[in-house]
């Protein structure tokens, strides 16, 4: 759905339109793998809540034993941290995009780009409801 607005809005709101866009893709992305559900504004604010505390509680290695070239990888507790902390982030900015998009362009203008970039991401094969819009 395009926006019906004048000449430098229009850009304005379809760059807005493309970081919408991106934010909810890989959120969706991140929610599945997490097995977050976003569906409701009850899903989102207990997501937020849930997603700030720390999955691991304490740091288990000791000393050189943290940052020895030996690791190949990361615990899988570790990357869980990081695609928590990650989606909890991306909720936070995707909440600023919002804002600054309905500063800029308006409400009504702001609604339609919103829906727009759930419709995107149905096409994109995610059928999440409107995750946390």
């Amino acid at each position: 759905m395009q926006t019906a607005l004048p000449g430098p809005a229009a850009t304005e709101a379809s760059h807005f339109q493309a970081a919408l866009d991106d934010l909810n893709v890989r959120i969706a992305r991140l929610a599945i793998a997490l097995k977050v559900p976003l569906v409701s504004d009850v899903d989102l604010q207990s997501a937020l809540k849930n997603l700030g505390q720390p999955a691991i509680a304490t740091e288990r290695r000791s000393g050189s034993d943290r940052r020895s070239a030996t690791r190949s990888q990361e615990g899988p507790e570790r990357r869980l941290s990081y695609q928590r902390a990650e989606l909890r982030g991306l909720l936070v900015m995707r909440y600023d995009v919002e804002v600054k998009l309905c500063d800029e362009v308006g409400a009504a203008a702001a609604q339609q780009i919103m829906e727009s970039s759930v419709a995107t991401l149905g096409r994109q094969g995610f059928h999440l409801g409107k995750p946390g819009l």
